[in-house]
């Protein structure tokens, strides 16, 4: 079953990414006696980042498949939760750290996020190393989706063991 994050900052990020790589790109073109094989190496790079980091997060999507969660932002961030090893699911009216991939290496935390509503807080009976956070150990997920009902509801049917925590407050 996939799940949907909110994906306008995503198109924001695209934007900014756009705007920065035409007006590196015009800038360059100004320079006199500029390479074109380096102009157009510069270019197939910022269409590389472009693709990677602004157009991947509007192609992806949450998902629980075959007793695990798969967290993704973009083709570069992904992490893989096994049904099992999930302790406390919780629903987070507000998220209160920066969109983006963030890792708080102190508090083994790991926040995906697009968006600052909606979220989900994921904790884990034991810490597992992420990719996406350069292989370091991390606990507690906090991501968001479109429908945290349904997410949190999907994975409690998964478990039975696990009850749902109700929303609290801001947590960083």
């Amino acid at each position: 079953m996939r799940f949907e994050h909110d994906r306008r900052p995503a198109v924001i990020n695209l934007l900014i990414w756009a705007i920065a790589a035409v007006w590196l790109m015009v800038l360059l073109a100004l320079v006199p006696g500029g390479d074109l094989a380096f102009f157009a190496v510069t270019g197939a790079v910022l269409a590389l980042a472009i693709v990677v980091v602004g157009v991947s997060p509007l192609l992806t999507m949450h998902e629980i498949a075959e007793s695990k969660i798969v967290i993704r932002q973009g083709w570069h961030s992904r992490m893989v939760v096994p049904m099992d090893m999930v302790r406390r699911l919780q629903r987070l009216e507000r998220i209160e750290a920066k969109e983006g991939v963030l890792l708080d290496a102190f508090n083994r935390t790991l926040v995906m996020t697009d968006g600052k509503s909606n979220g989900i807080r994921l904790e884990m009976k034991k810490a597992v190393r992420v990719p996406a956070a350069f292989w370091k150990k991390v606990d507690v997920v906090i991501f968001d989706v479109v429908d945290p009902d349904r997410f949190v509801a999907e994975v409690t049917s998964s478990l039975p063991s696990l009850a749902p925590v109700a929303a609290d407050g801001p947590v960083a």
